[in-house]
């Protein structure tokens, strides 16, 4: 019989069953507890399965093509997609592709090869390192911030060996970056063969980057991101080429390799062949003072800040010095989350400074050096400004941001005839500050209508424009366009509209928005991205209701699909049916979502962030309290 304990289930057809009795066992000698029909089906079977189903935490799935003609494994697989459950495809027949109901179910997931006991050997760490402590029944304390770790081979391109960055995945369903199947197919090239299982296929119209983007993947590296930044700290850099770790001090970094390198690593890159031409990043250590740990820096990066380079110095000084600042920049920028950007000066000013501000006054001084000095041209210009803006609007200076990209805005405008693609892309940066700024307030509280109208001029201008541009990647900013601009519309609802927008018409547009950005994740399986558009959807809704609760608890079943049980949307989704809740005058129950959200933003944002804050705030209300002590009571 199905038991109520939580479980990793496996679903398979017959024939793999040997393969997946294996499984079964070397799942269970790492702590799992695992359900297998083999173990425990009886008496009616059909009410075992739903049960087995019901109580997964994760269903794995032995894909073949019988699995796929099989009605017990479809019927086990759809109402596990039904119940929200996290499904993971392994691909049992090599030469086999889904399709009919099996085909939409996996769209792009990720999946584990395990055509033979060899293979299955392989992947198994992969395996283990996804399933995390998902049903393990001694799990530990530690909680690990991401789904699915950046070492792991599932959000590594296996050309770059590094994160990925606008994956790409051929029609054999292996992904890569954009850029390195540019490197192996530049535009023109009529035929591409799959690094990873040597398939050939043609290439769209001679682009690669025409092949569909991974927005699964491309999401789950963003949520990863995310939590690295807010949950790392002040950590120090780990060297990622050996298994010392953090045992071994980085002293370089392999532009090529993208890895963080130690003495080994460094001395690898000097003595083989292959590595000699790599592009090498040196650190230096600081050993001034020999009593005191070793400080990891950047070449010359004890050189003054750039605002203080003498205007008379020689040329060619200045403009090595300036190329150096960038070069830092250049190796710890992300677009998404510059997590190694800041930790690099949390260590150069100290974790207790404002080290914000030293970055924000350095790189402010590096672009007008960087200006006058006539060594790039506008078009270069506007990009390092618009990369420092998102720098600043990550480290929250979102001041400072916003007239980064006002003047990004200007430059393209004289100087540049106002890209496309950028200005969308600045305006999107723009809007997207303003809500940053607009979240960090309590709508019911504090009505700011000012910020508003800018979120909503901003978005609106960045979407006029999508809206002439073709192409997945555009579907997907033109669908995050649409999510921000409605959530900017539901909150100017909040606020009560005014003359030139009244509530009324702002809730039709919010709701006309959000439904057709609902529309463009779902054709592209982002359901991360499908989980926020829900929440604001939810948002829409009475105050209460039954609609907006239900909406809730969708995108909540998404979120946990998408990104685990625990990351920043999960947070903000437990933090809505706190809300939902309360607005019902439920208080034991909206003190349950309110304590799961306080549990959920301490792992991902830590004690100290205003997010984290603002939970223990209203976890110290009087109401609160008191069923606090109640339910410290009852245990």
């Amino acid at each position: 019989m199905a038991d109520d304990s939580k479980h990793i289930m496996i679903s398979y057809q017959w024939d793999s069953q040997k393969t997946m009795l294996k499984l079964r066992d070397k799942l269970r000698k790492k702590g799992y507890n695992v359900w297998m029909d083999v173990d425990k089906m009886g008496g009616d079977i059909l009410s075992c399965m739903a049960k087995a189903v019901e109580n997964a935490e994760v269903l794995l799935i032995c894909v073949s093509e019988k699995y796929q003609m099989s009605e017990s494994c479809k019927a086990e697989a759809q109402y596990a997609f039904k119940k929200g459950k996290l499904i993971v495809p392994l691909m049992f027949q090599s030469d086999f592709e889904p399709s009919d109901w099996l085909g939409p179910l996996m769209g792009l997931k990720l999946y584990y090869n395990v055509h033979d006991e060899e293979k299955l050997e392989k992947v198994f760490p992969d395996l283990v390192r996804e399933l995390g402590d998902k049903a393990r029944k001694a799990k530990e304390e530690k909680w690990t911030p991401v789904k699915r770790s950046a070492g792991s081979k599932a959000l590594q391109c296996s050309i770059c060996i590094s994160r990925f960055k606008n994956p790409k995945t051929l029609p054999c369903l292996h992904s890569f970056c954009k850029d390195c199947l540019l490197r192996l197919a530049p535009k023109g090239t009529k035929e591409l063969s799959c690094p990873l299982c040597r398939k050939s296929f043609p290439v769209p119209d001679g682009d690669a980057t025409q092949f569909p983007t991974n927005f699964h993947l491309k999401e789950l590296v963003e949520e990863e991101a995310t939590q690295q930044q807010v949950a790392g700290g002040g950590a120090e850099f780990s060297c990622t080429c050996c298994d010392m770790g953090k045992q071994s001090r980085v002293m370089a970094k392999c532009q090529d390799c993208k890895l963080y390198i130690c003495g080994t690593g460094l001395e690898a890159h000097q003595k083989f062949p292959g590595l000699k031409e790599h592009d090498i990043l040196i650190f230096e250590m600081n050993t001034e003072d020999t009593d005191e740990e070793e400080d990891v820096q950047p070449a010359k990066a004890s050189a003054p800040a750039a605002k203080t380079i003498e205007k008379e110095k020689p040329e060619l000084e200045l403009k090595a010095q300036t190329q150096n600042w960038w070069e830092i920049f250049s190796a710890l920028y992300d677009d998404e989350h510059s997590i190694n950007l800041f930790k690099y000066w949390m260590q150069q000013q100290g974790t207790e400074s404002n080290w914000q501000e030293a970055m924000v006054n350095h790189y402010l001084a590096c672009l007008v050096d960087l200006e006058d000095s006539g060594l790039i041209g506008e078009e270069l210009l506007a990009e390092r400004q618009q990369q420092v803006a998102r720098v600043f609007k990550q480290a929250g200076q979102y001041d400072k941001a916003l007239e980064l990209v006002e003047k990004t805005l200007e430059l393209e405008k004289k100087e540049l005839g106002e890209r496309q693609e950028n200005m969308a892309d600045l305006y999107y940066l723009a809007a997207d500050i303003y809500r940053e700024i607009v979240n960090s307030l309590d709508l019911r509280t504090h009505r700011d209508p000012g910020l508003l109208q800018k979120q909503i001029k901003y978005a609106r201008s960045s979407l006029k424009l999508r809206k002439t541009m073709k192409g997945d990647d555009n579907k997907f900013e033109l669908g995050r366009v649409q999510r921000i601009l409605s959530g900017a519309l539901k909150d100017w609802v909040t606020c009560g509209g005014d003359g030139m927008l009244s509530a009324t018409d702002a809730k039709k547009e919010a709701s006309r928005h959000v439904n057709q950005c609902v529309d463009i994740f779902t054709k592209l399986n982002a359901k991360g991205n499908i989980a926020k558009a829900i929440k604001t959807k939810a948002n829409l809704e009475e105050k209460g209701s039954e609609a907006q609760e239900k909406l809730h608890r969708q995108a909540l079943n998404l979120c946990k699909e998408a990104y685990g049980d625990c990351s920043v949307l999960s947070g903000r989704l437990h933090w809505n049916m706190y809300v939902l809740y309360e607005d019902r005058e439920e208080y034991h129950e909206a003190y349950k979502w309110l304590v799961k959200s306080r549990d959920i933003y301490q792992k991902v944002y830590g004690q100290h962030h205003p997010q984290t804050k603002q939970v223990y705030d209203k976890l110290q209300r009087d109401i609160y309290m008191d069923i606090s002590k109640e339910v410290e009571a009852a245990k």
